[in-house]
Formats: C-alpha cells, sequence, structure tokens
C-alpha cells in the first residue's frame, strides 16, 4: 500500500573493505540506556556505525528518514519499517485521519502506537538513521512522545548529523542517553593505517581522521590519481577538494550524468534512459558501484548516491534544468502509471496540471484500497486557486473528503463543484450527488439522504449496472441504519430480481451480498450467514469494491450469536482491521460499536457462569465507538445515538446513581429508532435480572417485543421472549410459561439465536421446562447438548426435613432403604466439591456402630445410593477419585444451590424482592432431621441469613 523503497527499511549491507568498529559496538551493545544518539557531520560513518550495530543485533528495526514531513507518512514508514522484523504488528495510522484536527492529536497518536509496540513479544532495537531530515514540529513532537514512553521491549538509536533536539536535554541531565559525536567517530591513526595501507602524517593531520576524506583518498588512490602535497583544510574544502579530484579523471559523459541525475535521490535506470535520452544508465551505474564512487545499489534494483557525494553534485549542476528533469520523470512515471512516484515529482517540480491528472487517473483505486495519506498530501499540494475551477478535481476531493468522514469540507468541495459541472458528464454527476447523499445522511438526515438518492434512481438510463448499484446501495444502507429493514429487503429483493431478469448476474451477486446485513437487522442470523458465505465466492478485486459497504462487522455477530465464539472473534478481528487499513471511516463506528457488543455478550455470559472474565476489551471498543459517533457528523440520529450507548454502558460499567441513568434513558428512549430502542430495552433487560428485579425486566421485554416486531427487526425482540419465559417460569405459570417457551424456541430455531443458551443459571430452567413438557424436542435436545445442560431428575430439599423427590412438582418422593444410606447421602451433598473418605464417613455417620466390617457397611449403602438414583434416570451419581467418594451433581437440584446464590445477589443489590425468595426458601433448619455434629457450622449459617433476610423484610 505504502510506496516506500526496500532499501529504507533494510539494515544496509557492509561494503567492500569496511572497517568494523568494535569498540563503538560495544559502546552501544553495552550502554545501560534504552536511548542511544550518534551525531556527527556528514561522512562521519554514522550509519555504517548503526549498521554495524543492527548486524550484532537479534531482533532490529532499521528506519532511514528522508524528510517525513507529514504525521502520517512518518508514521507509515515507521510502521512499515517494524512490520519488516515483526510482520504480526497491527496498527493501523489511518484510522487516526479524523482526528487529525484535535488538540490532543499527537498524544492520542503516540499512545496507540506505544500501545501497539508493547505487544509485540520480545526485546528489541528500532534504529532512525538521519533523524535530522526530520523538520516538522508534529513529527518532531510523535518521536518526543515516543522517547518519553518508551515501552519497556524497545530500545531506540538514533542517527544525525545535528546536536539532540531540545527536548533530548531532560534525558542528557538525567543520564538517561547514551551519546556519540564526531570526536568518537573519527578514525584513529591505526585505523587509517589498515585502509591506506600506509601511514601518512600529512593526511591524518588534514582529515583529523574524518571518515568521508580517509574514503576519498582510497577511491583516488584505487583509481591511480596521485595525490599530491595535501594542505590543512577544514572539512568542507578539503572535501571539495577531494570531491573535484573524484569526479577530474572522469569522461565528460560520466559527469554530465551524474550531475544530472543527482537531482533524484532514488536512481531509476530505466526512468534516466527515458529522462537523460540515454540507452546505458545501468551500465553506467554499475560502473560507478564498482569503482567505489560513492554510489550505492540499494535491493530492490534502484541505486542512489553518497548524500554528501550528491550535495556536491547538485552544488555544481544545472539548478534551471533540475526542475524539468524532475517534470519528465514525473510524466514518466505518470505513462508507466506509477501513480505514487508520478506525484512526488510533479509536487518537486510545481506541476500541478500534471497533479491533478494523476490524481484523477488514480483516487477511486486509492479510495478503494484505502490509500488516504497520499491523497491527502497531493491535495494540500495543489494550488487552491486551480483546484476552484476545476470540478473535476472538486469531486473527487469531495469524494476523498467524504469517505474520509470529514463531511464539513467534504460538503463545500461538492457544492462549489455541482454548478460547474457539465449534466451531460453523467458519471461525474453521479459520482458528485451519491457522495452528497452521504454528507446529508450525516449533516441532515436519513431522509434528505433518500430524497436525493431517488432522484438519482428515476435519472437511470440502466437501472441494473454498475451505477445503479453506487446509487442503491447507499439507500439500502440508509434504510438499514434507519430501522427501515421492510422497505431495505424489498428493495435488495427488487434489484435482484431485475438484474437478474436481464442476466446481469455479476451486479445481482453485489445486491445478494448486501443481503448478509439486511438479513442482521432483520434478526435472522442464518440467513444473514449465508448470504455472508455466498459472497466470499466472489473475485477479490470485486469485493475490494464491495467493501466500502462492510458485511463482515454483522456477520460477526450473526455468528456470535450462532453459537460460533471463535469463527466470530476471527470474522470481527479481520475486519476491523481491513477497515482500518482501508480508513472506511463511517463504518468504522458500526464496527466498534458492534465490536463492543459482541466482546460485551462473551464477557457477561462468561462471568454470569463464575469464570474470571474482564470487561476491558469490551470497554475499550464502547470508548471507540463513543468517539466516532459524533465525529464530524451533526444528525440528531449520531447524537442521540452517542447519548443513548453513554447512558446505557454508564449503567454497566460506572457507581453513578442507577435510578438516576435508567430514568434518563426512559426519558429518551422514545427518541431513539427502533434498533437502538430495541438495543437499549435488552441492555436493561440484562440489567433488572441482574439485580432480580424481574417486574421491571418483564416491563423492558415486553416494550422491546413491540418495538422489534412492530420494525421487522427480531434479535432483540427474541432474546425478550427469553427474558418472559424465566418469568413465567420463576412465577409458576404453566400455561404462559407453555405459549412463551413455544414462541421463544420456535425463534431461535427460524433464526439461529443459540448462544444465549450458554447462559446456564439463566436459560437451564428454560431448557428444562421444554424437555419436561415435549416443547419444540428437536430443538430443545439440539440446546441442551449445545449448553452441555444435563437435564434435572432428582430434586433435594435441606433446609427443613431432608427430602428427595423424583420430579421438580414435588409430588414423588425417593424411598430409600435404610436411614443410614439417606443419611450418607446428605453427608456426601453436603462434603460437595471435597469429597470424604471412608474415615471421614465412618467417624460422621457410624462412629458408634459395633460393626466389625465397616468397609462393608459403607460400601453397601454406596450401592444403594447408586441403585436407588439409578431408578429415576441417573446413571453416574457416586464418584469415586483420589481416596475420596463424590456425589455428582449434574442432574441433582438442591435447594442449597438456589438459597447461596439468591444470597449472592441479595448481598450485591439488597432488594426485597431477594429476601422474601430467601424467606421462602427457607422451610426449617438446615437438616433439621438429622442429629448431625458435620452439618452444624452450614446450619448456623444458613439460619443467620434466613434471620438477616427476615430483618430486612421488616
Amino acid at each position: 500500500m505504502f510506496n516506500i523503497p526496500s532499501a529504507r527499511l533494510t539494515v544496509p549491507r557492509a561494503a567492500a573493505g569496511e572497517i568494523v568498529r568494535q569498540n563503538l559496538i560495544d559502546t552501544v551493545l553495552n550502554s545501560p540506556t534504552k536511548l542511544v544518539y550518534i551525531h556527527a557531520g556528514a561522512g562521519h560513518g554514522k550509519t555504517t556505525l548503526l549498521s554495524q550495530f543492527a548486524n550484532s543485533t537479534e531482533k532490529v528495526v532499521w528506519l532511514s528518514l528522508d524528510g517525513e514531513n507529514d504525521i502520517f507518512t512518518f508514521i507509515n514508514t515507521l510502521c512499515e519499517a517494524v512490520k519488516q522484523t515483526f510482520p504480526e504488528f497491527d496498527f493501523s495510522a489511518s484510522e487516526y485521519l479524523p482526528f487529525s484536527e484535535k488538540n490532543n492529536f499527537i498524544s492520542m497518536l503516540a499512545g496507540a502506537l506505544i500501545c501497539s509496540i508493547e505487544n509485540i513479544s520480545g526485546d528489541f532495537v528500532a534504529i532512525m538513521d538521519d533523524l535530522h531530515t526530520i523538520e516538522e514540529d508534529e513529527v518532531k513532537k510523535l518521536i518526543t512522545c515516543l522517547i518519553k514512553y518508551l515501552p519497556n521491549n524497545a530500545k531506540l538509536c538514533f542517527g544525525s548529523r545535528e546536536a539532540p533536539w531540545q527536548d533530548f536535554l531532560s534525558f542528557k541531565v538525567k543520564g538517561k542517553i547514551t551519546e556519540l559525536t564526531q570526536k568518537e567517530l573519527a578514525f584513529t591513526r591505526e585505523e587509517i593505517v589498515g585502509i591506506l595501507g600506509f601511514d601518512d602524517p600529512a593526511i591524518y593531520g588534514s582529515t583529523e581522521g574524518w571518515p568521508l576524506a580517509i574514503r576519498s583518498f582510497q577511491v583516488l588512490l584505487e583509481n591511480g590519481i596521485s595525490i599530491g602535497d595535501i594542505t590543512s583544510y577544514g572539512n568542507e574544502t578539503l572535501y571539495a577538494y577531494l570531491f573535484r579530484e573524484c569526479i577530474a579523471n572522469l569522461n565528460s559523459d560520466m559527469v554530465d550524468f551524474l550531475k544530472k541525475s543527482a537531482c533524484f535521490d532514488v536512481l531509476d535506470a530505466q526512468m534516466l534512459d527515458n529522462v537523460l535520452n540515454k540507452k546505458n544508465t545501468r551500465l553506467m551505474l554499475e560502473s560507478l558501484v564498482s569503482r567505489n564512487i560513492f554510489t550505492i545499489k540499494t535491493g530492490d534494483g534502484f541505486y542512489r548516491y553518497h548524500a554528501l557525494f550528491r550535495s556536491g553534485l547538485l552544488e555544481t549542476g544545472d539548478k534551471d534544468q533540475m526542475p524539468l528533469l524532475r517534470q519528465k520523470a514525473a510524466r514518466y512515471y505518470f505513462d508507466h502509471k506509477q501513480y505514487s512516484r508520478a506525484a512526488r515529482y510533479a509536487i518537486d517540480s510545481k506541476d500541478d496540471e500534471l497533479l491533478e491528472n494523476i490524481i484523477l487517473a488514480c483516487y477511486r483505486d486509492y479510495v478503494k484500497a484505502g490509500n488516504y495519506n497520499e491523497l491527502r498530501i497531493w491535495f494540500r499540494a495543489l494550488n487552491d486557486a486551480a483546484v476552484e475551477l476545476n470540478p473535476r478535481i472538486l469531486v473527487a476531493k469531495g469524494a476523498f473528503l467524504s469517505v474520509l468522514g470529514n463531511f464539513v469540507q467534504a460538503k463545500a468541495c461538492l457544492e462549489a463543484a455541482i454548478p460547474l459541472m457539465n449534466r451531460d458528464d453523467k458519471e461525474l454527476y453521479f459520482e458528485a450527488m451519491m457522495h452528497k447523499a452521504r454528507v446529508l445522511r450525516n449533516f441532515v438526515s436519513f431522509e434528505e439522504s433518500n430524497r436525493l438518492l431517488d432522484e438519482l434512481i428515476a435519472k437511470l438510463d440502466d437501472p441494473t449496472g454498475e451505477l445503479a448499484y453506487s446509487v442503491v446501495i447507499e439507500k439500502l444502507y440508509n434504510l438499514c441504519w434507519n430501522s427501515q429493514i421492510g422497505e431495505a429487503y424489498a428493495l435488495a429483493r427488487h434489484m435482484i430480481e431485475s438484474c437478474a431478469h436481464v442476466g446481469n448476474i455479476k451486479i445481482m451477486r453485489w445486491f445478494e451480498r448486501y443481503l448478509c446485513t439486511i438479513q442482521f437487522f432483520a434478526g435472522r442470523m442464518k440467513e444473514s450467514v449465508y448470504y455472508y458465505e455466498k459472497s466470499l465466492e466472489l473475485p477479490e478485486d470485486e469485493l475490494n469494491y464491495l467493501g466500502m459497504h462492510s458485511t463482515g462487522i454483522y456477520v460477526a455477530k450473526a455468528y456470535q450469536m450462532l453459537g460460533e465464539r471463535s469463527r466470530s472473534l476471527s470474522a470481527l478481528s479481520e475486519e476491523l482491521q481491513r477497515l482500518r487499513n482501508t480508513g472506511n471511516y463511517e463504518e468504522m463506528w458500526a464496527g466498534y460499536l458492534l465490536a463492543a457488543e459482541i466482546h460485551f455478550q462473551n464477557t457477561f455470559i462468561d462471568k454470569m457462569n463464575g469464570e474470571n472474565a474482564s470487561y476491558e476489551t469490551a470497554v475499550k471498543y464502547f470508548t471507540l465507538a463513543d468517539e466516532y459517533a459524533p465525529l464530524y457528523r451533526k444528525t440528531n440520529f449520531q447524537m442521540h445515538w452517542a447519548k443513548m450507548q453513554r447512558l446505557t454502558y454508564s449503567l454497566i460499567f460506572t457507581d453513578d446513581p442507577k435510578e438516576d441513568i435508567v430514568r434518563e434513558i426512559f426519558e429518551n428512549l422514545d427518541q431513539a429508532g427502533a434498533y437502538l430502542k430495541s438495543l437499549v430495552l435488552a441492555r436493561l433487560m440484562g440489567y433488572f435480572s441482574a439485580i432480580s428485579d424481574y417486574p421491571n425486566a418483564v416491563k423492558c421485554a415486553n416494550l422491546c417485543i413491540e418495538t422489534g416486531e412492530s420494525s421487522g427487526m427480531l434479535l432483540h425482540a427474541s432474546l425478550a421472549y427469553g427474558v418472559l419465559v424465566r418469568a413465567a417460569i420463576e412465577t409458576k405459570d404453566h400455561e404462559k410459561a407453555t405459549s412463551l417457551a413455544g414462541r421463544y424456541l420456535k425463534l431461535c430455531s427460524d433464526h439461529g439465536f443459540y448462544e444465549y443458551f450458554r447462559l446456564r443459571k439463566a436459560y437451564d430452567p428454560v431448557l428444562e421446562f421444554a424437555y419436561n413438557y415435549g416443547i419444540e424436542p428437536e430443538f430443545t435436545k439440539q440446546m441442551i447438548e449445545f449448553a452441555g445442560y444435563r437435564p434435572k431428575k432428582v430434586y433435594i430439599e435441606t433446609l427443613g426435613a431432608f427430602t428427595v423427590y423424583q420430579d421438580r412438582s414435588k409430588q414423588k418422593l425417593l424411598k430409600f432403604r435404610s436411614k443410614k444410606e439417606r443419611e450418607l447421602l446428605a453427608f456426601l451433598l453436603d462434603a460437595g466439591d471435597q469429597g470424604a473418605t471412608k474415615e471421614q464417613i465412618y467417624n460422621a455417620i457410624w462412629w458408634e456402630s459395633e460393626s466389625n466390617n465397616i468397609k462393608n457397611l459403607i460400601a453397601v449403602n454406596l450401592r444403594h445410593i447408586k441403585n436407588d438414583l439409578e431408578c429415576t434416570g441417573i446413571m453416574e451419581s457416586v464418584i469415586y477419585r483420589e481416596n475420596r467418594y463424590f456425589i455428582c451433581r449434574d442432574e441433582i437440584a438442591c435447594d442449597i444451590d438456589l438459597f447461596e446464590r439468591i444470597y449472592e445477589e441479595f448481598k450485591l443489590h439488597n432488594t426485597k424482592v431477594q429476601a422474601k425468595n430467601l424467606l421462602s426458601l427457607y422451610k426449617g433448619e438446615y437438616l433439621s432431621d438429622f442429629e448431625a455434629l458435620w452439618a452444624t457450622a452450614k446450619r448456623i449459617r444458613y439460619h443467620e441469613i434466613y434471620e438477616e433476610a427476615a430483618k430486612y423484610c421488616l
């Protein structure tokens, strides 16, 4: 995506005869600081030393800076460098383009980048060479932030011609920086002897160990040039002398080539043949490389001159000719459709006309690919006066800004373009009006946007072509998010049938793909997944184009509801990464919103099932969704969504007064669209259910069903039926529970709502009820297996007399063969997960026995328990493991489990409903018909809970 020469991202290869500066390498390697700064004038071997250090390090990130004076260009280049070493590195700067005008933009961007760097496994060194080329304050501030908050796994090394910036001074004062200067980099006399092969005091004295000068002497000597008396020069004068000597003995054609080609920082042989009207450029460059005349062959087949050598060539070259040469290079690359290079040289040569042509030739493809930063730089480089007179450029800029999410400036560009354009240019007119419709939905309303789209649909010459798709898809998007699902589905089906009728299968499949999103909003998860998976058969280039309107974020939620959690997270991760890479900011808000929903639901279910789970990821995505919701948007829809979103999640994640939040939510509920209203009511259902406020949970469930069914959006409405079923079962309203369970399970079966059945405490009673009364038996059996639920076959009361029933209604008692068998079962139930050894069983139950064979008594009674419970259908009741006996509770319901659970809720929420439930369960002292010392501790504890609840109800 980014046109960065690979040579800038890879450690330079060692030159022939290069002197290894081991003492300096060791200084850097053994430095206790995490920041190293090497600075000296040109030609002092900074890059050579850094490359030698890099080659002595296991994990290194290399970046040769080149005046990246745009913050996004810098960070994209840095990220590409990191990916060379760590391909899994995940950071997309384009995600932060919409925030570039915020006051805290740099700290926000730096913080996000640092967090991503912290996720890299293992320690590494990042090297940035040529730091002096950076002049832009924003880039300098970002680098300063990286230094200030450098992660523990990273070490940072800089190479520069300049002394450290002012921002580095605090690190120097604190001794947190290792600094190498010109003095340390100069060659010693011994090193010079090793390079030249002889000791010459005059050379050492005149150069003062300057590495570039020494290498220049070496080049002259190797090329048979006699070195006369060496006088003492300053560095610049000495280099000018050596530079002249180096090129003086080259033929005139080569010198002319050097001076003309020096205006290009990257030497492309084919481009130079064209621009300089030559046929042997590559041979000339190879000759310079082989003769060590300061020319380097990079890894990607291009070449470059040493910076100081190039500087000398530029000083002696024809400065008037250089812009013309760059302009010719720009046209060469434009003709070869290498638009990135073409734009760079067009900007350098100030050729606005060519830059406009470059933008018009490629902006649609760049937008599809998410290559926004280059477009941003190009539009900034254009002359504003010229842009204002060119409707095509205005539309291109408006389209770019619209996709970027900057609807304020997009609106200005499009409104300026429309009066200037020729209405006969239908493609340009439709493009402008489509983006105006995008602006309207984010600035005014969905309704205003749809009015404009309807006008465009009426003007279509071919109602089934690609242009028709690009208009209609915007209306389908509007209808979905405006909760007009019936209309969206009808329009999509109409377009599919129309395309099929004329044989336009390609566009038909494009519309079929978007049924994934429509069916998601309708609450039909199976259908959503079907159309998504079918769309994966489309060619990759078509999917890239269609990706402007996401389906991946919706199918991720659909997979989750179908119980495919890992597939859901995989689809979500892939789609969010795609949206970040392409910078699709309008869909990114929806992506973060659904990511928050998915992670919240996963965590909520895990926590309710007793697992140690955190809402951290859900909160992260809620925060991002909250930031993106109002970004560059002004509609009541977006403002209200952002407000309701904050209120709903503050109810879950903050300690703010809950009654005030709930009241404010209900005060604003009727202003919400059907989808948002259903979503908020579903969150309220979950909140009230969690605090055992079943009347309010039922109230919200009924409102959710009414909202969802009237708008054709069944996801949250179907879940609301689950709440009503649970409430009916809880209040023992058999007739109502039967009717609601049938409706609920049928909806879940038809549309793919499986995931909530993992919520064992809430939905096991529903499955048990359906299983016992034969409601939707096939689907019930499927969900029992999915959730890992085993229907209860025995119901035991321990609060009061110890009683065992064979049915939930507690009408059929289970009889035991002896009192000791009955007491042994009670004792093992009391032991719980700890189990009991034979010795503990003896001490608890048979301590008074005069039998000579206690082990046999225990074995016989354990066998009786197994046999008696087998009569109820429990095939595995007694488990022997590690010399201990346990009762398997999977198919046994016990009143103390419910008592304990309600008490935990009572401690959290202190409601009278919970207190009364505790009182109704407590029918007497724990195991009151056993005079058992082993039951004393729980007997006391449960009685204290009873008294606490009774006192609360007074």
